[in-house]
């Protein structure tokens, strides 16, 4: 499974990888942690654009996985 040196992603493919594919509801358990990692990653872009707001920022990095950059 993926690694991320960000706590709160990490945590959250930590619990994609406890999960059992016989699990009620595990298409919804999968489409919340993947809200989750989003959001987070929203917001580790949205501080590296206020950290450099003086640098010009391709609009394609909010939608690219942690994994591809």
């Amino acid at each position: 499974m993926a690694t991320s040196k960000n706590a709160v992603i990490q945590k959250l493919m930590d619990e994609v990888d406890s999960l059992q594919g016989t699990e009620e509801n595990i298409e919804e358990k999968l489409q919340r942690i993947a809200e989750a990692v989003a959001a987070e990653q929203q917001k580790m872009h949205s501080k590296k654009v206020d950290a450099h707001a003086d640098n010009l920022v391709d609009p394609q990095d909010a939608f690219a996985c942690e994994g591809c950059q």
